[in-house]
């Protein structure tokens, strides 16, 4: 019995520095990350800022940027008092894009009403001064969302010479900028390395497992201690 004991013993004092060690590994990666993530967000608060386009509170569906007109507006739909409508987005009064399923008022007042589905930003490089017009849209219907497939974003961006640039992404290709332009889309704001930093009570997790981690090391080196007793106690 007391074999079987010991050898117990051992097996658990292993298991828990395996567990326990992972858990930690997985903290650090996690924490490795969000420091990266903080500086990566300071460096581009320090060298971009975002203007607001809003006029008494809101933000015109219509903008002119640099002789470039883009215009978002619900598809007329027979019946008057549907909530669930299509999106049309138009530059140059050309319809570019059509964004279905989401839900917005038939007759709305400005671009707080797109919220969950398009979103304006104009971006300034601090040192030059040079403006981005930047049209951020989520693709995915919710159906697509429910079912778990990847969502699916565009952004339009328009510099000052008028050019136009279409970038198709998901969050696991987006790039450091397209991280910038898709935050405030569904109320959630993402992070290029890692969304914790963003997240309420992100830190107290990182903390709460860090502490979790180190109770299941020392629960191992207990069991290792109590082998060594035992095997002591079967030399004396």
């Amino acid at each position: 019995m007391t074999n079987y004991t010991k050898k117990r013993f051992r097996y658990l004092s292993g298991a828990f520095f395996v567990i326990g060690l992972l858990v930690i590994m997985l903290v650090a990666y996690f924490l490795i990350q969000s420091v990266r993530e903080t500086f990566y967000q300071s460096r581009f608060e320090s060298k971009y800022e975002f203007i607001s386009l809003e006029e008494d509170g809101e933000v015109d569906p219509v903008q002119v940027f640099h002789g470039v007109k883009v215009n978002t507006f619900v598809q007329d739909e027979e019946d008057s008092d549907k909530k669930t409508g299509n999106i049309i987005f138009e530059v140059k009064d050309e319809p570019e894009a059509k964004l279905k399923g989401f839900k917005v008022n038939s007759d709305p007042k400005g671009m707080s009403d797109f919220t969950d589905a398009i979103q304006y930003k104009v971006m300034v490089e601090k040192e030059t001064g040079k403006e981005s017009f930047i049209v951020a849209m989520k693709m995915s219907p919710q159906s697509e969302m429910i079912n778990s497939k990847p969502t699916k974003y565009r952004t339009y961006s328009i510099n000052e010479n008028g050019i136009i640039k279409k970038n198709n992404f998901t969050l696991n290709t987006k790039s450091k900028m397209e991280t910038q332009w898709i935050r405030g889309l569904s109320g959630k704001k993402y992070g290029y390395y890692t969304n914790l930093p963003y997240q309420k009570g992100g830190g107290l997790t990182l903390i709460a497992t860090a502490i979790l981690g180190i109770l299941i090391v020392i629960g191992g080196i207990w069991f290792r201690r109590k082998a060594k007793m035992i095997e002591r106690d079967q030399a004396a």
